[in-house]
């Protein structure tokens, strides 16, 4: 659902209005840091690379920020429905990577990479994660760290 409702803010859903025209409504302001953020997330989905080729971070920009924007929501709804203790929040973020588990064939996974709009499985848990505080936490994931960058 948090996924989902993100989509309305991406590179793509955020050029749509309340009632789905089509025209910029964000100003000036909102747009630039939006821009400047966004770049971060297509570049580090960029830097990410499967049988010699890297993702597109332009391609598969609106999934990123759609996962981002869905963890923060789904994580939010848990503290809140469980009050969890250190164990269950890293079975939360388990339960986030096994979601995404999955065995690609390379030719299938070579040409994921040219059109699909979704990164590659494994780069929607690292990606996703490695820019969530409450994962670096739970896993005590030290500062500079491949899963908590600074």
């Amino acid at each position: 659902c948090g996924h989902e409702m993100t989509h309305g803010f991406d590179d793509v859903g955020r050029e749509y209005d309340a009632v789905g025209d089509r025209h910029g409504w964000w100003t000036p302001q909102v747009l630039a840091n939006f821009k400047s953020r966004a770049s971060c997330i297509e570049d580090l989905f960029a830097s990410y690379h499967l049988y010699g080729r890297h993702v597109n971070g332009k391609l598969t920009l609106g999934e990123a920020i759609a996962d981002s924007g869905g963890i923060k929501f789904a994580w939010e709804a848990f503290l809140e429905a469980h009050r969890p203790d250190l164990i269950a929040r890293r079975l939360f973020f388990v339960a986030m990577g096994q979601t995404w588990c999955e065995k690609q064939d390379e030719k299938g996974a070579r040409a994921a990479l040219l059109t699909d709009q979704h990164p590659p499985a494994r780069f929607r848990v690292i990606g996703t994660l490695s820019q969530f505080p409450p994962f670096a936490e739970a896993w005590s994931c030290p500062t500079g760290s491949a899963m908590n960058p600074a």
